[in-house]
């Protein structure tokens, strides 16, 4: 190195300092969940000028993964905790630490809005709706999620942590609802969830509906979730006596006990007056009246049942009943019905008797639903019984 090259570069480096903080960092905010703190850089001197990274603390020392910005938002796990911020000043001779002020100690806040899930109509005043515990708790545990209705009145609350169902009661029949689910810590409540879908509450059972009356709900799928509303037709225009069919000859097409639809359309012609009777009416402005299957029949016995006799407790299961009916009657249950027009007597009400449902008992008979206690067995075709309709709306 000549004498003029090593002046220039003993020059050069009298121009050169490492960072000196002089002024450290300030850190500002509320020192509470879901708030965002800040930190400044503090004052340095330093050539050429430093620049600057960041790192948060919890105090004493454990550095936050992925706090690398001069701001910060506050979680869960800081709750109890004090902050402050590591700010870093680099330039070509050192990198150079200074520690900010410490926060006072992380409050917890309000857990954050839950996820609503899907309501569900389970009755003429009843419904469930489930929900997801919200990302944050706010620090403090949750300990109770609470249902209202869009009109803000309560419907139901659930003690507990995390996700679940509600259920919800107090309902009006007959009648469309949403809901919207708040969790609540010992700090507070939450925001509301979003609005769930909208139900529609049954009617009650026996009420006038769909040209005819509230009869219960189906299951066609068996797994006791609702997938129709069953009408009965009024007794005046809705029921005949008739024939199952005007010979005991094999038929096809009529073997579900679930799907009444199906088994009606098939048999709609002379030769099955019953069906035809069931599938030709027109009532209330609804033409889809149709001779119900064997299970469908016994949710009107169910739901319909006009009088006090005691059940016959060896006529199976109807996995297509909702709620899923999984056993044998009882002596108590079902019990007559609480529909003063459906109990005997009363202008709607069944005869105590035999009921012919669309089912046919290979080869020459049917099945057949007695409404006095509910025994369901098999009957020659060409006798002539009683037979109502019926009529679906979907759910």
């Amino acid at each position: 190195m000549t004498g003029v090259t090593q002046a220039v570069f003993m020059n050069q480096r009298s121009f050169v300092s490492a960072p000196v903080n002089t002024v450290a960092p300030v850190v500002s905010g509320t020192a509470t969940v879901r708030q965002t703190l800040s930190t400044t850089n503090g004052t340095w001197t330093g050539i050429p000028t430093p620049t600057f990274t960041y790192q948060w603390f919890r105090s004493p020392s454990t550095s936050i993964s992925g706090a690398t910005s001069s701001t910060y938002t506050l979680v869960d796990a800081d709750v109890s905790n004090t902050i402050f911020c590591r700010v870093t000043g680099t330039n070509v001779v050192a990198a150079v630490n200074a520690n900010s002020n410490t926060t006072s100690s992380v409050a917890a806040a309000v857990p954050g809005a839950p996820t609503i899930g899907t309501a569900t109509a389970t009755g003429s005043t009843t419904a469930t709706v489930n929900f997801t515990a919200p990302a944050s708790n706010g620090g403090a545990t949750i300990t109770l999620y609470t249902a209202i209705d869009q009109n803000s009145t309560t419907r139901g609350t659930l003690a507990q942590a995390g996700s679940g169902t509600i259920n919800l009661t107090g309902l009006t029949d007959s009648t469309n609802y949403t809901f919207r689910v708040f969790a609540t810590n010992s700090v507070g409540n939450s925001a509301n969830s979003a609005a769930s879908n909208q139900i529609t509450t049954t009617p009650t059972v026996g009420a006038a509906y769909g040209g005819g009356f509230f009869a219960g709900q189906i299951s066609t799928a068996g797994n006791g979730v609702a997938s129709h509303n069953l009408v009965i037709a009024p007794v005046a225009s809705g029921q005949s006596i008739k024939q199952w069919m005007t010979s005991n000859d094999v038929s096809f097409g009529a073997s579900s006990v679930i799907d009444g639809p199906t088994n009606s359309a098939n048999m709609n012609s002379a030769t099955f007056p019953a069906a035809q009777f069931c599938e030709g009416l027109t009532i209330g402005g609804f033409s889809d009246w149709y001779m119900p299957a064997k299970n469908e029949l016994e949710v009107c016995y169910y739901n319909l049942k006009p009088t006090t006799t005691s059940n016959n407790t060896g006529s199976g299961t109807n996995t297509n009943a909702v709620p899923s009916r999984g056993s044998n009657y009882t002596s108590g249950t079902p019990a007559q019905t609480s529909a003063a027009s459906f109990q005997s007597g009363g202008a709607e009400a069944f005869v105590a008797d035999y009921y012919w449902s669309s089912t046919e008992f290979y080869p020459i008979r049917g099945w057949i639903q007695r409404f006095s206690n509910g025994y369901q067995i098999y009957y020659t075709k060409s006798s002539n019984l009683r037979v109502r309709a019926v009529r679906r709306v979907a759910v």
